[in-house]
């Protein structure tokens, strides 16, 4: 099957046969170099700079050089860079797309293409829609993939793993009489070990979000969740919420969360960050502006709220508190994984 026979014609009129099947050899080599990333956390840097040039045309330098790479080693000899930026964003898109909805889920619940996924819906579904029809039905069908592979990558990664019995010691002739009996029972015990350790780690999760649920409270506020403005209570919510989690928010947190919240007047960005006022301070301290800051387009929330960057495209569009409270919840998530996986 051909995965760019559909979006070719964004920038070739009059495609040829040839050219279609160059494409897409060039989109398996980009999506060789997505999976290969060896820090999840790379492929969330590389969905904002791919959302930041789908909204305003220009190829960023974080992936051209790949991208560039990929299309001349498929067999256009020819092809340079200057001038190509919409089809080098259009071939990248579609790699990501093509991989976002391959049906196979890693159990860990943050592969590079989970990663990847999460970053795409967050920078994508901020920002404003794109003038050319063509480019933005692509990036509504990669914003509407994203989605649905990290909702179900969320549900999917919570599912508790089945615990094994002991294996059978087997001991090697090859070792000392010690070392070999430890070794066997280090073996036989492992996936036991394993599975009650992930499990555990889903017990905790769940008993620490209902616990803070059940509390009603947050430090950012110092006081009660419930008794603050409805768009305040649900941005401090979903950032509290999230950092009670393990996993990637599933859409059971998102309803825990904005639970009581009503949708009340919808606010731009600056709006909300005047109703917040002097808790910003707060909540930057339960926020990782490192980190952030790294990929400010998938956290244009968080990014405004740390003081930086808070006229992004996007940011006029006026969200009623519970879009905001959800948006919280997604972008201190993937802060949440990210920095519990490489630590």
């Amino acid at each position: 099957m051909s995965v760019m026979a559909k979006y070719v014609r964004i920038f070739w009129p009059d495609p040829k046969d040839e050219d279609v099947a160059r494409r897409n050899k060039a989109v398996v080599t980009i999506q060789n170099w997505i999976t290969g990333f060896g820090d999840p956390w790379t492929a969330v840097k590389l969905a904002g700079v791919l959302a930041e040039a789908v909204s305003d045309g220009s190829v960023r330098e974080e992936f051209a050089p790949q991208v560039e790479k990929a299309i001349v080693d498929a067999g256009s000899d020819a092809f340079v860079r200057d001038g190509h930026d919409l089809e080098m964003i259009v071939v990248t898109l579609v790699a990501a797309l093509d991989l976002i909805r391959q049906p196979r889920l890693d159990d860990s619940g943050w592969s590079a293409v989970d990663a990847l996924a999460a970053g795409l819906w967050s920078a994508l579904t901020f920002q404003q829609p794109v003038v050319e029809e063509a480019i933005e039905l692509l990036r509504q069908e990669v914003a509407v993939a994203a989605r649905e592979r990290t909702m179900r990558i969320a549900e999917h990664s919570r599912l508790r793993a089945p615990v094994p019995e002991i294996g059978p010691l087997t001991l090697s002739e090859a070792q000392p009489t010690n070392g070999r009996a430890n070794a066997a029972y280090r073996k036989a015990t492992e996936p036991l070990v394993k599975a009650l350790r992930e499990n555990a780690e889903l017990d905790r999760e769940e008993l620490e979000f209902l616990w803070w649920t059940i509390e009603d409270w947050s430090d950012c506020l110092n006081g009660r969740l419930s008794d603050a403005h409805p768009v305040v209570r649900a941005v401090v919510a979903g950032i509290d919420g999230a950092s009670k989690l393990r996993r990637l928010p599933a859409s059971g947190h998102r309803n825990v969360v904005l639970r009581g919240v009503p949708a009340g007047e919808p606010a731009a960005l600056d709006t909300l960050l005047t109703a917040l006022g002097q808790h910003r301070a707060t909540i930057v301290k339960a926020i990782d502006a490192a980190r952030v800051g790294e990929a400010s387009s998938v956290f244009p929330l968080l990014t405004a709220i740390g003081g930086v960057d808070a006229e992004r495209p996007g940011a006029e569009v006026q969200r009623d508190a519970r879009e905001w409270g959800a948006r919280a919840l997604l972008e201190r998530g993937i802060v949440q994984v990210a920095t519990l996986r490489s630590s």
